[in-house]
């Protein structure tokens, strides 16, 4: 849900949400029956403070990541993803309500917020990590293009026209830039990121900060190796997230091929343990990344959406991200009713598709989960 909304349509949402988890309730929808594979990306102590400066729809309070963990935990079994991918290569439903929670990107926050919380509730994860930031002092590239963008747009009078000009001098096509994808900078980055390869994010990045500078805030840290191993032995898995994250639709397959193998070594060097889980970044898949993926050597993948390759079952499983504005009502508290209907998938926009699943296809901006 889009905490960008008028106040009015929250309490509205809260109501409808109200209604249709009742109906739920007494059997009047159902759920797909299907694994639930949670997705997070940061965990945060003060998400309001974290907020103002870092992108919305990345965070979650470490008190609100609690209080879904209980929440699903009195619904689901939490099981790890080795269980539930190991289901779905064999074609077997599980007998229970199981989930599985994971984390995007490998930021440090989710050790030291996230971390203690799974360990002392014995629940099990998975933390997917870009290979080449482990440890470093480096932007995430959707940060450091968030804070460009949210720089430009508190100096450029018409950000529209200002970024469809900077799109046409760098030769980059500007005909899918949409007014609504301008509305904040949060959504004009998830339209921007899947949409090209990062050599020319790497170029629009440069523009941005050639024309406005830059005003960075301090560099979100990653996890380093020590702690994903601390993590790996207290039964956290390591997958895969690429080596640079990258859109792998917008990549050479050449490129793609790069990204998926160094990544995946890199862990198994470093851990000591045989890497078999990747995630998608941004959920941006063809079936030719599919392919890649498989002949990289993974068993297991894992999208942002319900759009599953049939042929790779085990390469397609879906996950619902979600961050702090996912479960909150009109006032920012927790509202039970509006998780419900983002877990059983009765809430239409939590399983809204607007990423890349065909070749050479640009995306359009879809919710605000998108960024992976």
């Amino acid at each position: 849900m889009d905490r960008h909304a008028p106040r009015w349509r929250w309490h509205i949402k809260a109501a409808l949400a109200a209604a249709i988890a009742r109906a739920h309730a007494h059997g009047l929808a159902s759920s797909a029956g299907r694994p639930l594979v949670l997705g997070y990306h940061r965990v945060v102590d003060d998400y309001a403070a974290a907020a103002r400066t870092e992108m919305p729809g990345m965070l979650i309070s470490a008190a609100m990541f609690e209080r879904h963990l209980d929440w699903i935990g009195r619904r689901f079994q939490f099981v790890t993803l080795d269980e539930i991918g190991e289901h779905i290569a064999a074609g077997r439903h599980f007998d229970r309500p199981v989930a599985a929670v994971t984390f995007d990107d490998g930021y440090r926050d989710v050790y030291e917020h996230a971390f203690p919380v799974l360990r002392r509730k014995g629940i099990p994860a998975t933390v997917f990590v870009v290979t080449d930031l482990v440890g470093k002092p480096f932007w995430q590239v959707h940060d450091k293009l968030y804070q460009l963008v949210a720089k430009a747009f508190s100096v450029w009078r018409n950000p529209h026209r200002e970024l469809t000009g900077l799109f046409a001098e760098l030769g980059l096509p500007a005909d899918g830039i949409r007014h609504r994808a301008l509305a904040n900078p949060f959504m004009t980055v998830s339209w921007m990121l899947p949409a090209l390869a990062m050599a020319d994010v790497r170029r629009v990045m440069d523009g941005i900060e050639a024309a406005v500078g830059n005003g960075f805030q301090p560099i979100p840290r990653t996890v380093g190796w020590p702690e994903l191993a601390e993590m790996q032995r207290a039964g956290i898995t390591v997958g895969s997230h690429t080596r640079n994250h990258v859109s792998l639709p917008m990549e050479t397959p050449e490129q793609v091929a790069v990204e998926l193998e160094e990544s995946r070594r890199t862990i198994e060097e470093r851990l000591g343990r045989p890497v078999a889980h990747f995630a998608y970044p941004g959920g941006q898949f063809t079936l030719a990344c599919v392919d890649a993926v498989a002949k990289a050597g993974y068993r297991f993948a894992y999208t942002a959406c319900g759009h599953g390759d049939p042929q790779h079952r085990a390469l397609t499983i879906e996950r619902l991200l979600l961050w702090e504005g996912s479960s909150v009502d009109a006032n920012g508290r927790f509202c039970p009713d509006i998780l419900e209907c983002q877990i059983n998938g009765l809430w239409p926009p939590s399983r809204r598709c607007h990423r890349v699943h065909k070749g050479g296809q640009t995306p359009v901006m879809g919710r605000l989960e998108v960024l992976g």
